[in-house]
């Protein structure tokens, strides 16, 4: 991710607009002059496609295979940077030449790219409400190479809510059906019913770990509370048998609480936040639930995060002024780990401070956002004016706009840019 010039400044709701219509803009054909004449990358969706393999006659080797004496350092690139960038980096990269476009379309490389690409690019945003009236948007860290084609997911059947994102791809709620879809590719599939009633939010996570999993298989998580009880079942989806099943498994710790959506997958583990600041934990491959406890003031609210490789719930106050307070809970007995003070720069006049709504008495209503970022340890902190990502380890602070008033009915997904394949279901 390109670093962006710390505090920008609040940009209009028209300019975002037209910031998400230069997105798609640039997912038109790209036509590029070159040496033998003009090359257009295809209308076609941006799909990988079957790579027809071709032999060199003299050498009796694979036509793309390069001997380490005749590599030049386009050959590296394209080997060996590419599954590294965002997906829409790769999408320009297609009108460099036949070869790229060839290599970039290839599903090795989608499965490459989609293991080795892991870096936080945006979050898709929306109102939460029964009856889908809010279309999703998408906010991007970097337009230039983050965006997708279609942020409001039209190219799903029916209207939707996002409900949960894993290595690129979205688990997506339509009236009566579970849409998996990668964004980028405008690849989706269609989940069959499940067996139980899930409610008109529910708490369903989607599991999908590209790493060896060549056939990119996946999984859906249900979390479902049962009817005036303290018993939380699961129910899980498997792509490989495209079928549902209810786990043995349950959890009995979960009194007086219900469950957040838009958990978090990572590390073979599913995660939903709780009202009452618990975490409810739940063992994929295993099929073993838990409940973790989280040590935090009465009143306060954070998100899940990923921080060292690990998860945290991050929380976040407005001490005063420009200083904000994050606390960082983590470990097995998710304890305090540690405190960090930051200055966020967020000035405000004395009128502004007056007539915000969501001001009381000069203190800046702020949450952290959901986070899952490979590399960096990043904590997203969202205002009633700005987005800022603080890096935890070389203490630097990158500002962004928010979309629109903080809105407590507003649920943010954070999403990876990956080429990632969806596995086709079985008929």
């Amino acid at each position: 991710m390109e670093s962006l010039k710390d505090n920008m400044m609040t940009i209009s709701s028209d300019e975002f607009e037209n910031n998400i219509m230069a997105d798609a803009e640039e997912f038109s054909p790209a036509i590029k002059q070159q040496d033998s004449g003009t090359h257009m990358v295809p209308e076609d969706d941006f799909k990988a496609v079957a790579y027809k393999q071709e032999w060199n006659e003299v050498s009796k080797l694979p036509a793309h295979y390069i001997r380490r004496e005749d590599m030049k350092i386009k050959d590296v690139a394209m080997k060996h940077v590419l599954p590294f960038l965002p997906g829409k980096s790769l999408m320009k990269f297609r009108a460099v030449s036949n070869e790229w476009n060839h290599w970039i379309v290839c599903p090795l490389l989608a499965y490459q790219q989609s293991t080795s690409f892991q870096k936080l690019s945006g979050y898709f945003y929306q109102v939460v409400d029964v009856d889908f009236q809010s279309d999703p948007n998408f906010l991007s860290l970097d337009h230039s190479a983050n965006g997708i084609p279609n942020p409001s997911l039209g190219f799903l059947p029916e209207r939707i809510k996002v409900l949960s994102s894993s290595s690129g791809l979205l688990l997506c709620q339509g009236l009566e059906s579970y849409y998996v879809c990668n964004p980028l590719t405008l690849d989706w599939e269609r989940i069959p019913p499940h067996q139980y009633y899930h409610g008109s939010d529910p708490a369903v996570i989607l599991a999908f770990d590209p790493q060896g999993n060549i056939e990119s298989y996946f999984h859906l998580v249900a979390a479902v509370p049962l009817l005036d009880q303290p018993v939380v079942f699961f129910e899980i989806y498997s792509s490989q048998s495209n079928s549902w099943s209810r786990s043995s498994s349950e959890c009995l710790e979960l009194e007086d609480t219900t469950l957040v959506g838009g958990g978090l997958y990572m590390k073979g583990m599913a995660y939903w936040s709780t009202t009452s600041n618990g975490v409810l934990a739940f063992d994929v491959k295993n099929e073993v639930g838990a409940v973790l406890r989280v040590p935090i003031p009465p009143g306060r609210y954070g998100a899940l995060t990923q921080v060292k490789d690990e998860l945290s719930y991050v929380t976040v106050y407005n001490d005063c002024g420009d200083v904000f307070m994050l606390d960082i809970y983590g470990g097995m007995d998710m304890s305090l780990n540690h405190s960090v003070c930051i200055n966020l720069g967020h000035k405000k006049s004395r009128q502004t401070l007056e007539e915000d709504p969501f001001i009381d008495n000069g203190t800046v209503l702020c949450s952290v956002l959901p986070c899952i970022n490979s590399g960096d340890d990043i904590v997203v902190i969202c205002t009633t004016e700005r987005i800022y990502l603080y890096y935890l380890s070389g203490q630097k602070v990158e500002t962004f706009m928010t979309p629109g008033q903080l809105n407590p009915k507003r649920r943010f997904i954070p999403y990876t840019n990956s080429l990632a394949a969806i596995h086709e279901l079985k008929n």
